[in-house]
């Protein structure tokens, strides 16, 4: 017996041909993923896609982070809804991010790539770099008195050291120059960055040296004597820089003098007031403030009979200028005359003092990091694992302190840690660095607008990734700000 054919109507005939052809199609593929194009390393990100289902159906996505790990799929919903989802990276490098969707029936081919890349996290290196002698290439140059100069643009971090050498390199670590002086001299001083670029550092060969943002010699000038103290830089393009021995020169932007006032000499670096003002600290225990024109005394602070290392920073909010001697006698001074607003002590090798949100004062001293309110009260104080010398602190938008601890080298016992400091004097990270050979420190942290610190301790130059750029202060980190104008509101 032949089987009955069965005679389908029209309208019918359609809805099976519809359904044969379209229960099998996957969705359309998705769009790129959306999201940054940096990431940080145990940080989670966030990045969205979307598509549509041909047949109208709901969808659900896939994600594929490029590191041999892939999300698991989502819900089903409805289509040309974004969707997003989180991956946290555990290694740092270029990944690319891909989706893909299915419906009921079958999955989509993969997007095309969102190439992200993934940076060290907080606290981690982002980067390091050494320099040898070019004479001796087994002898590598010592970084624990070195402070960074970051340029103006974001692109470069100086920085001078042993052998008569000042370093630029790219933010990426790439080498942008080298400056080598022909004595083979000892760069003394951080450099000091220009709003044209150049370069000002001073050398052990008593020499104060400008150099051009391609590397080469712009100019030199005769100090007479060392600078140990970082050069400041008014807004006109004049440089005052304190001599070891006896004075304060103020010079040129073409590398002429104008004047010099003797102070006493040392290695505290001057800075500038808002009004251009000169504010040189100096061993004899003074504190004096100069007419920037022509070096003539305004008036002179005492602090006390002990010298004065460390440099000042000034408070534009309050019109006031904080100092610190040997002993660790810390002062507010008023800027208009030089009268004394009040005192505290912060024991024994202090660093130079900062300035955070708020007005919170923070200085190292007595192997602490210690917290000022406005008033001289002192507000908490941190000590470290491993105590020791205290660097001058930097502070970040995020209320971060960075300070780096030393503990004295010679014998290799532990390493320098730079350690992050959350605002209420809680300790936030360390990450252990160089192993320098100084009890002493003279490298202060200099952060960027990206988050990144820069730091020179023990056998070379640091990058590390912090959290935020430099606080809204007139102070944030040592000379002020990351090229070391040492000018107040820059």
């Amino acid at each position: 017996m032949k089987p009955k054919r069965i005679a389908l109507a029209a309208p019918a005939l359609i809805l099976v041909l519809v359904w044969l052809v379209g229960c099998g199609s996957p969705p359309n593929v998705p769009d790129k993923p959306r999201g940054a194009h940096t990431g940080l390393k145990g940080s989670p990100y966030a990045c969205t896609t979307q598509t549509t289902d041909p047949n109208g159906g709901q969808v659900a996505y896939q994600f594929d982070w490029g590191d041999n790990s892939q999300s698991a799929w989502s819900q089903m919903m409805d289509g040309d809804i974004p969707y997003a989802d989180t991956h946290v990276w555990t290694e740092t490098g270029l990944f690319d991010v891909k989706a893909r969707a299915k419906n009921s029936k079958k999955a989509s081919d993969w997007s095309e790539p969102l190439s992200v890349t993934i940076n060290p996290g907080e606290g981690q290196v982002r980067w390091s770099f050494a320099f040898t002698d070019p004479e001796d290439p087994e002898d590598s140059a010592d970084f624990s008195l070195n402070t960074f100069g970051l340029d103006i643009g974001g692109d470069a971090a100086y920085i001078g050291c042993e052998y008569g050498a000042v370093i630029a390199h790219k933010l990426d670590r790439t080498l942008r120059w080298k400056f080598l002086n022909q004595e083979g001299d000892e760069f003394t001083t951080a450099p000091t960055i220009g709003d044209d670029g150049t370069v000002y550092i001073g050398c052990a060969n008593d020499t104060l040296y400008a150099i051009n943002p391609s590397g080469t010699r712009k100019w030199a000038v005769d100090l007479g004597d060392e600078a140990f103290a970082t050069a400041a830089l008014a807004s006109n393009g004049k440089i005052y820089i304190q001599t070891e021995a006896d004075s304060l020169l103020a010079i040129n932007p073409d590398g002429s003098r104008l004047w010099s006032y003797l102070t006493g000499g040392g290695s505290s670096s001057p800075v500038i007031g808002p009004d251009g003002t000169v504010y040189a600290a100096s061993q004899d225990g003074m504190l004096y403030a100069l007419d920037p024109e022509n070096g003539t005394q305004k008036w002179v602070y005492p602090l006390g009979s002990s010298e004065i290392i460390a440099s000042p920073a000034i408070n534009t909010n309050l019109n006031v200028i904080y100092i610190t001697d040997d002993d660790g006698q810390f002062a507010s001074v008023n800027l208009n005359d030089g009268s004394e607003n009040w005192t505290a002590s912060v024991g024994e090798t202090p660093s130079s003092p900062v300035i955070g949100t708020g007005s919170t004062i923070y200085i190292g001293g007595g192997g602490t990091l210690l917290a000022f309110n406005p008033n001289g009260d002192l507000k908490w104080t941190w000590t470290p694992l491993f105590q020791g010398t205290v660097s001058s602190p930097a502070v970040s938008s995020a209320g971060i302190i960075y300070v780096l601890v030393t503990t004295g080298k010679k014998d290799f016992e532990e390493p320098d840690s730079l350690y992050a400091v959350n605002s209420d004097g809680t300790r936030r990270w360390a990450c252990a660095i160089g192993e320098g050979y100084y009890d002493d420190i003279m490298s202060s942290p200099k952060l960027d607008d990206n988050g990144n610190i820069y730091i020179g301790s023990g056998l070379a130059a640091w990058c590390i990734r912090g959290l935020g750029g430099p606080a809204q202060s007139s102070w944030p980190m040592f000379q002020a700000d990351a090229r070391n104008t040492g000018r107040a509101g820059n």
